[in-house]
């Protein structure tokens, strides 16, 4: 059986490993157009700013331990689901019995000239390396950072931690607004601006330019803002230029059953290149963070190694680290029901629908986030046990767990 993953990020590298604990025959070949050896996204702002090692997520013997064939530095070409193979940049054709596609997802904005050379990104190591090289070679001094997002939010507090004089420009009145209440959020922006990143919510960008390459943003105003780096961070966009002319099916994502199986046989996808149903809501979207990434890797793996799993679906959840103050966010941001408590710095939300948990915002201590989480996502009858719901020791040894046993 040959086995081809396109792609060494956790998707890939979870599903490869996943593979081989099924099956310790098939052949199993890794492509990934970046020059390294597999790594964490979650932890480039830690390896850039406090120099820890990336590749502790994995050893650098790692394709080794696995019988894994890594090739980097490839780029694929093209599919040709019908003729079951791939081409790759440079002309070399390679059949498969089997392919998982895990291309990941870079940063974008929907602006005009958002294809001019000199806007950033910091989606993947190779980016991340330019975007810090720049700073480092003490070439760049400024940036500009379209968008307030999660990401948006990360590269800002990293650019400050660099040195870097930075404006982050949000047409928005809030940052982080597909994951904080405005409660929440309100308490992020202050925290950033207090770190002196200059936030401007409700400040809509139109346009990059430049003449060849892009040195500045215009926006609806009128006003031309100039920067030395220009980072476009308004969304997610997956890597999905290999599929042209292929036939397998997406739209914003590549389409995949419960299995992770494309409409295209022997073939899969997962991580941040596909759409995949919320696991709370059942509402199809792109879900581009890592502990997606990872679950959506073993199931594709244990499909592809012959072992039939059905995917429960995605999660939404995120957490903010270099604030100074932890921030974690999980599920939906609305309720019929909303139970709050903050004191000091803390602040704790728990939304419910029905007797449901579906999603809860802490800010400052976090404790009990594994235990709401698992609520959340079993989905449990939490209507007995609301009222212990805000303590934050809520969950933390056997008495509780026997308690929540009782009740759900």
């Amino acid at each position: 059986m040959k086995i081809f993953i396109i792609g060494a990020g956790p998707a890939g590298v979870t599903a490869a490993e996943t593979v081989r604990t099924f099956d310790r025959q098939a052949e199993l070949t890794m492509f990934t157009d970046e020059p390294y050896l597999p790594y964490s996204p979650p932890a480039m702002a830690d390896h850039f700013i406090h120099g820890s090692d990336l590749h502790l997520w994995r050893p650098s013997d790692w394709g080794i331990q696995m019988g894994v064939d890594y090739r980097s530095g490839l780029r694929v070409a093209a599919i040709e689901p019908d003729m079951h193979r791939f081409r790759l940049v440079g002309g070399e054709v390679l059949g498969y019995d089997q392919l998982l596609i895990a291309t990941g997802a870079r940063l974008y904005a929907p602006l005009a000239g958002a294809d001019l050379p000199g806007i950033y990104n910091f989606k993947s190591l190779s980016a991340a390396e330019n975007l810090v090289g720049k700073v480092r070679s003490g070439e760049a001094k400024s940036a500009i950072i379209v968008g307030a997002g999660f990401i948006g939010m990360e590269i800002a507090l990293l650019l400050r931690e660099l040195g870097v004089k930075v404006v982050q420009i949000e047409m928005l009145d809030q940052v982080m607004a597909t994951m904080l209440d405005a409660e929440t959020a309100s308490i992020a922006l202050n925290l950033m601006r207090s770190l002196g990143v200059d936030v401007r919510l409700k400040t809509k960008a139109t346009a990059f330019i430049g003449n060849g390459s892009a040195n500045g943003i215009r926006l609806e105003s009128g006003e031309l803002l100039q920067a030395d780096l220009l980072i476009a961070a308004t969304g997610v966009k997956p890597n999905l230029d290999l599929l042209e002319d292929s036939g397998i099916a997406y739209q914003r994502g590549i389409r995949v059953d419960s299995h992770l199986q494309t409409n295209a046989p022997d073939v899969f996808a997962a991580g941040d290149c596909i759409e995949s149903p919320d696991r709370v809501t059942g509402e199809t979207f792109l879900h581009a963070i890592f502990p997606n990434a990872i679950d959506q890797g073993r199931v594709a793996g244990m499909n592809m190694a012959g072992y039939p799993v059905e995917y429960e679906g995605a999660e939404r959840m995120n957490s903010l680290k270099h604030l100074g103050l932890p921030i974690m966010a999980a599920g939906e941001k609305q309720g019929d029901h909303i139970l709050r408590e903050g004191q000091n710095s803390n602040l704790r939300t728990i939304y419910l629908q029905g007797n449901r948990l579906v999603g809860f915002q802490l800010v400052g201590d976090i404790r009990s986030a594994g235990i709401l989480h698992t609520l959340m996502t079993q989905k449990s009858d939490v209507s007995n046990i609301q009222s212990r719901l805000l303590d934050p020791n809520f969950g933390e040894g056997m008495m509780a767990w026997q308690a929540i046993s009782a009740y759900t």
